[in-house]
């Protein structure tokens, strides 16, 4: 509001400045003008009148008082006669021309001889000038004068002229006016100037306003319509008259084509794969499609014309590579972005982004493009994965060979020695606990070749609800003792896998223990099934406490574990078979618990027979 009012007082004064000054300014030239020419015109007319005196003068102040016969008078009785003499020309002269005043200087005498009007101006006859004056220059330099300023007579303008006969200067005459009565007419001058600029001023003013106030209104209009044009590019400008109709109409063509223009970018957007969005040059998001709204698990409406480094505040590796684009202009290719989506749990990004160029060069901001990257992640991880395991399968198996023969001696001498000892010989303990520790050395090198040759067991089709009821059942009372309760959810569809019962069912053994030991507490362990495509989903849910993000690949891992009594190969035991049949297993945390997914090929021919 404050820069629109800023905004309406430029306007004005600019509207001012463009009628009004050019007003005053030539009002003031052309009082300047005025002055000077009205001064001028006193000057020319002061001068004439002295050259009429010049011209009247019969020939010099001698002459005059020989003709009177006064030549051996006084200098007070020469000034005299030349006064009778000279009164009636000065008188007249003065009455042909009001409120001038005339009269004769005469340098021998050095004394006003006369002044006209006498009525006024007698009583300065006889007086001489002052050292100063400008008529004394006048009698030096033989030239006019003209000179301004306080005189015998007062303030005056006094034009003065050099009175020269046979060579000699005798004098000069002059002819002033007062000062107060050019000021008086330079007044009346500058009213009538004054009063015609004002109206002139007044009369732009007023049209200036009303044109500014059109103005305003064909602007206010224009705005309103690009506002609502901004949000709605549907909506079009009423046509307006004249010029203003043409700025409308080229409005509304804009409009027409950004409109056209915005649905077959939108179209394209929203039908991308790839996640996309733009930012411009202050890091605010300007453009984001669905696909990045999956991705990131954030709507249009939560980050639009917000700055990316508040949507993404939690992911300061993200931030810093958009800001690497928007601040020092280098493009990011192939970049990844880890992340924790809100809902689909632990996510990898591949990150691109390029600067957005307007067609003229201008840098309007950063185009980011994401592509899911988490499945063929979890992909790559599992192929390394089963690479390891396949190098640790033949390093167990080698291993399980070497170690069972001697295992096998070991427990028979124990046995041996344990018949040859007496019944209550002390010694028949530690045998026990000898045969004891083999027996379990040899479970273990047994896990070893199964996790190297899962393989090598008979493939038959088998239901998979059968091999989970029979798991359960092998379970259900060791949960039931801990507070657990064992739910089975099966679909629609009874699959078929070909496997090995046993193995298969071992491989559900696993995990179900593995659950158990999530529970101490108690809870709900849920089975559930389900076909996508070709492919059988056998879902175990338990309650337990999450898997941190960074070990769900590594539980598959042999002989990872938490526990201080495992082995660390039951699941990937369990991965090993299932790799085998040609599935694979997951594990991911969801929102009550930790859920592994066994993924299996399904022979759906079978359970139609």
């Amino acid at each position: 509001m404050l820069k629109a009012y800023f905004y309406r007082i430029r306007l004005i004064a600019s509207v001012v400045a463009v009628t009004i000054l050019p007003i005053l300014i030539t009002g003031l030239v052309l009082l300047h003008a005025a002055e000077q020419a009205l001064l001028e015109e006193k000057k020319q007319k002061l001068i004439a009148i002295t050259q009429q005196l010049d011209f009247a003068l019969p020939k010099d102040y001698d002459d005059l008082t020989k003709r009177l016969g006064v030549q051996e008078a006084t200098r007070a009785q020469k000034i005299e006669y030349l006064n009778q003499a000279l009164q009636p020309l000065t008188d007249r002269i003065a009455d042909e021309h009001p409120g001038i005043g005339v009269g004769y200087y005469a340098a021998d005498l050095d004394a006003i001889v006369t002044y006209g009007p006498s009525q006024e101006m007698k009583f300065h006859v006889g007086e001489s000038i002052s050292p100063e004056h400008f008529g004394r220059l006048v009698m030096e330099s033989g030239k006019p004068e003209i000179a301004i300023g306080e005189q015998v007579r007062g303030n005056i303008m006094n034009a003065m002229y050099p009175l020269k006969r046979n060579g000699k200067m005798i004098g000069y005459t002059w002819a002033n006016e007062l000062m107060s009565n050019i000021d008086v007419q330079l007044a009346g001058m500058r009213r009538s100037i004054f009063a015609i600029s004002g109206v002139g001023c007044l009369i732009a003013a007023l049209v200036s306003g009303l044109m500014v106030h059109r103005l305003e209104a064909l602007l206010e209009e224009i705005k309103a319509g690009l506002k609502t044009i901004s949000l709605d590019l549907s909506h079009r400008m009423r046509r307006l008259a004249g010029e203003p109709g043409e700025i409308s109409e080229a409005i509304n063509r804009m409009a027409g084509e950004l409109q056209a223009s915005r649905t077959r970018t939108e179209t394209i957007m929203q039908s991308m794969d790839s996640g996309v969005l733009a930012l411009d040059d202050q890091g605010r998001i300007t453009s984001w499609n669905e696909a990045a709204a999956k991705i990131t698990g954030r709507s249009a409406e939560q980050v639009m014309g917000k700055a990316h480094a508040e949507v993404f505040a939690e992911s300061a590796e993200f931030v810093g590579l958009l800001t690497e684009t928007l601040v020092h202009g280098r493009t990011i290719r192939d970049a990844e972005w880890e992340y924790k989506h809100p809902e689909r749990g632990h996510r990898y990004v591949k990150v691109g982004t390029s600067i957005w160029v307007s067609p003229t060069d201008q840098v309007l901001g950063v185009i980011v493009v994401l592509d899911e990257r988490t499945e063929w992640k979890r992909m790559e991880l599992r192929l390394a994965q089963a690479e390891r395991l396949a190098v640790i399968g033949e390093w167990a198996a080698s291993i399980a060979h070497e170690v069972r023969n001697p295992l096998t001696s070991i427990k028979a001498f124990a046995q041996i020695i344990e018949e040859d000892l007496p019944e209550e010989h002390a010694c028949r303990e530690y045998t026990e606990i000898i045969v004891e520790e083999v027996e379990r050395l040899n479970r273990f090198a047994d896990e070893l070749l199964l996790f190297s040759r899962p393989d090598e067991e008979a493939h038959v089709p088998i239901h998979l609800w059968d091999v989970i009821n029979q798991t359960v059942m092998l379970m259900e009372r060791s949960a039931a003792g801990k507070g657990i309760q064992v739910e089975r959810c099966f679909g629609d569809h009874a699959p078929f896998v070909l496997a090995s019962p046993d193995l298969l069912k071992q491989v559900f053994l696993n995990i179900l223990i593995n659950a158990i030991q999530a529970m101490p507490h108690g809870g709900v362990i849920q089975i559930q099934t389900e076909k996508d495509g070709n492919q059988a989903c056998i879902h175990v849910t338990n309650d337990g406490q999450p898997i941190a993000e960074e070990h769900l690949l590594s539980v598959f891992e042999p002989f990872y574990t938490t526990k201080p009594s495992g082995t660390g190969l039951g699941l990937a035991i369990s991965q090993r078979i299932v790799h085998a049949y040609g599935g694979h297993i997951t594990a991911q945390n969801v929102a009550n618990g930790v859920r592994f997914t066994v993924t299996l090929p399904g022979r759906w021919e079978e359970a139609e027979r």
